[in-house]
């Protein structure tokens, strides 16, 4: 099994997808059936997940079919916190919203392992930030869905008061914004650097929820477990995934990934040897896919492409792709999108 089909989400989505559809009186089965998503099964088991790159087929077909280019925000109308089992046990058991929001940024993965959630901190605001990961295609939509289910939920808890400063997109600035501008407030702005959704602190802090101490660690224990079933038990594997998520941002070293695993970098490099592996080579398996990636996916050019998996310059990607290739990446890019 490849590590793309190790990325997944919760049934909270097509769940929540299917109950959008019907309220337009749209028949979701057919539109489920051509990406090959059970619907069924999943609403009598909605603990399971589904392939990210079905999702993803799916949202685009969702959008040729309601002509909304905005259904994303329609869905997070439908998409409950309890959708999000544990998760949203966990978060409706904090003492107020900061904590709530912080604990879905923290277990992020047990809605979606196909991105990674960055949190930023400013003096009165709390960014939640959406990184993709490279080899990974998430929809705009499921992007959009996401952080108006942010809101949805942060805004029972704190009324009328305006929560949201602003929100920032990748995607690109559509004919209309008027869904986006009801949904988000003015401040939401298009072709952005980042997926961003940047809250008040103070609101969130003096928004109480039922605070629990109790029964939230019961429940971050089950999110825990849960979100420990996520992943392949072999350490090459997550030491891999954390490469992927990684690299484009500066070259991992060992002592980085092992933080991130939280385990120590002697006992990690243990931990590889025993599985007949090593970090070095986790991290040029890493760099081939990423390459292959950015060579068949992007229009990037071979500078661009070579800095994202952290060489120096183009000539040292193309020495370097011609080890693994025995081909230059021009060339391996022009036959394989003949």
């Amino acid at each position: 099994m490849s590590t793309t089909e190790k990325y997944t989400t919760l049934a909270a989505w097509p769940l929540a997808i299917c109950s959008a559809l019907e309220a337009q009186g749209i028949d979701p089965a057919p539109l489920f059936q051509s990406v090959q998503i059970d619907i069924n099964h999943l609403s009598k088991h909605p603990d399971d997940r589904v392939d990210v790159r079905k999702m993803t087929q799916l949202w685009q077909l969702l959008e040729k079919t309601t002509g909304n280019p905005a259904f994303g925000l329609t869905v997070a109308k439908f998409a409950q916190t309890m959708h999000f089992r544990a998760l949203g046990l966990l978060m409706l058991t904090t003492e107020n919203l900061e904590k709530a929001m912080l604990k879905l940024g923290q277990y992020s993965a047990l809605v979606s392992n196909s991105t990674t959630i960055r949190i930023e901190h400013q003096s009165n605001l709390i960014g939640f930030a959406i990184d993709p990961i490279p080899n990974v295609d998430i929809s705009k939509h499921a992007i959009d869905s996401f952080f108006a289910t942010m809101q949805n939920f942060a805004q029972q808890s704190c009324g009328s008061i305006k929560l949201v400063e602003k929100v920032q997109l990748l995607r690109k600035r559509p004919a209309s914004v008027e869904p986006w501008l009801q949904t988000f407030g003015p401040e939401v702005e298009f072709d952005a650097q980042q997926n961003c959704i940047w809250l008040k602190r103070d609101v969130l802090r003096q928004a109480k929820i039922i605070g629990d101490d109790k029964i939230a660690a019961y429940n971050e224990g089950l999110v825990q477990d849960y979100v420990g079933t996520l992943t392949d038990n072999k350490w090459s594997q997550k030491v891999n995934l954390t490469l992927l998520k990684q690299l484009d941002k500066n070259e991992p070293s060992l002592a980085s990934v092992a933080n991130i695993l939280e385990i120590g970098e002697r006992t990690l490099r243990r931990y590889l040897k025993e599985e007949n592996s090593s970090f070095r080579q986790l991290l040029q398996d890493a760099r081939i896919e990423m390459a292959n990636h950015y060579l068949l996916n992007s229009d990037l050019a071979m500078t661009d492409i070579a800095l994202r998996l952290s060489f120096t310059d183009a000539s040292n990607f193309s020495r370097a792709f011609h080890r693994w290739h025995s081909m230059s990446p021009s060339a391996y890019r022009k036959i394989h999108l003949k």
